[in-house]
């Protein structure tokens, strides 16, 4: 089963780390991206003691000045002068103590400082845990940005250093978990990968980030079939499967592991029902099935050239067979080759050009061919998608087809950070022959979606003949 690739997706309503800022180290980066205005606690948390009031009187002066050295003077004053009240002046159990401190020590980059005095003062106070972890999010921002930067130009150690400290300030977002996980993945480190991703499912599940759970989870299920954990993948694919019943490749994987644990009765229930279509009268017989079985095989098992091999054997055949294509794609970023994941990952734009996870695809196999201009100028057209569009099943018949996925809104942005407004989208659905010609096409209109709003697609064709797919935006 294939891994979907999340590593390019900018957050949207991020804040901008100014340029100086990316090439220092990661709290410096911090420091550098946090409002110059402060903001008091809505919780109503009182100071309660005349050192606590004065800590937070320096941590004011400490972030809305402007003269570095005043700066550092009263943050360093502010920390002292709470860290007294605390160690000897019986406030230790002060949930206000607590709370400056952690905002002091983040202003001051100290990410682990902050970690600590935050879950302490959160502890002592839970009825301040949003205030403090929209706190925690100012310093998460940064980090994430700069490790998704760093992704793109393929410096992975750079950014999994990011990632890492983004999850040390705060957890209450995926995005971190997921990408560190693709990261992984792609480097063929099967068990890290597993523990980012079962992470990144958890918070996603419990934060109701419904794409990203999706994504969490169907890649955490592909990754114990890499690792040979059947058991442990199938409670997990079929919770995705729960969410997204259509999905007939997560079936067909989820047979699989069925099938390793000895549950044939759901193996061969899940392969009549997502088994082969009829074949069509025209045209060559595919060779799809025995080879992208193959193909497949060779991939989980790490064999990235001979699965390319394989898999070009199908593309050979079936030029616009969607799948093998992926497949293949997938197996160029194994073999880090990429003018071969560009050439592969732009047939496959031609085929679904709203799919943001291909587009990013092909912007990362063209800056890994050197081509930046190319590379930004398809980063910039993702971060513009109004909205994605992802193909779940599409089944050909021996008189038609169907086509069925769902479009999710997107935080479009100008390449300058300002956000574009949500707006209906036409696309027409082209049903074609094994040489791509088109037998029957159906228009498919979708409304203006808000970010994370979802809306199922479907198109329906008749005609025979027909062995693929594809789409374009009107």
């Amino acid at each position: 089963m294939k891994i979907q690739i999340v590593l390019a997706s900018m957050l949207a309503g991020s804040a901008a780390v100014p340029a100086a800022a990316q090439q220092a180290a990661p709290n410096s980066r911090v420091v550098a991206a946090l409002p110059s205005r402060y903001v008091p606690p809505e919780c109503g948390l009182k100071p309660g003691h005349f050192k606590v009031s004065s800590g937070a009187t320096y941590l004011k002066t400490g972030v809305e000045t402007e003269v570095p050295d005043n700066r550092n003077r009263a943050l360093a004053s502010g920390s002292k002068v709470l860290l007294e009240a605390i160690q000897k002046d019986g406030q230790e159990k002060n949930p206000a103590a607590w709370y400056y401190l952690g905002r002091i020590y983040l202003q001051q980059g100290d990410l682990a400082g902050a970690d600590s005095s935050f879950s302490k003062a959160e502890s002592l106070s839970p009825g301040c845990k949003a205030d403090i972890s929209k706190v925690r999010y100012t310093g998460w921002i940064p980090l994430v940005n700069g490790g998704v930067e760093f992704a793109k130009k393929q410096q992975n150690d750079s950014a999994l250093v990011l990632f890492r400290e983004a999850n040390s300030i705060y957890r209450d977002k995926p995005a971190a978990f997921l990408n560190a996980g693709v990261i992984f993945a792609n480097a063929g480190q099967t068990d890290s990968a597993i523990v980012y991703w079962e992470q990144a499912a958890e918070i996603a599940e419990r934060t109701n980030a419904t794409e990203d759970r999706n994504v969490a989870t169907r890649n955490l299920g592909a990754m114990y079939q890499r690792a040979n954990r059947h058991k442990e993948a199938v409670p997990v694919l079929e919770r995705y499967l729960s969410w997204v019943p259509n999905d007939a490749e997560v079936k067909r994987a989820l047979a699989l592991s069925y099938r390793a644990n000895g549950q044939t009765e759901k193996a061969v229930a899940l392969e009549k029902e997502v088994g082969a279509a009829p074949a069509a009268p025209a045209g060559p017989p595919s060779v799809a099935g025995g080879a992208m079985n193959e193909a497949i095989s060779l991939y989980n098992g790490k064999k990235y050239q001979e699965a390319a091999a394989a898999f070009e054997k199908v593309v050979a055949s079936e030029p616009y067979n969607r799948d093998a294509l992926f497949g293949l794609a997938n197996s160029y970023i194994g073999l880090k080759n990429g003018p071969k994941l560009a050439e592969t990952a732009a047939r496959l734009v031609e085929i679904e050009p709203m799919n943001d996870e291909i587009a990013r695809m092909l912007a990362t196999g063209q800056r890994m061919a050197k081509k930046e201009s190319l590379a930004n100028k398809t980063a910039t057209q993702v971060l513009g998608m109004p909205l994605a569009v992802s193909i779940t099943q599409f089944a050909p018949t021996a008189s038609g087809a169907s086509l069925t996925g769902t479009a999710t809104g997107r935080e479009a942005q100008t390449p300058q950070g300002k956000p574009i407004a949500a707006k209906p989208v036409t696309l027409i659905v082209e049903f074609i022959d094994i040489k791509g010609t088109v037998i029957a096409n159906q228009e498919v209109q979708i409304p203006a979606l808000k970010p994370g709003q979802s809306q199922p697609i479907e198109a329906k064709a008749e005609g025979a003949g027909i062995t693929a797919w594809r789409y374009k935006r009107m």
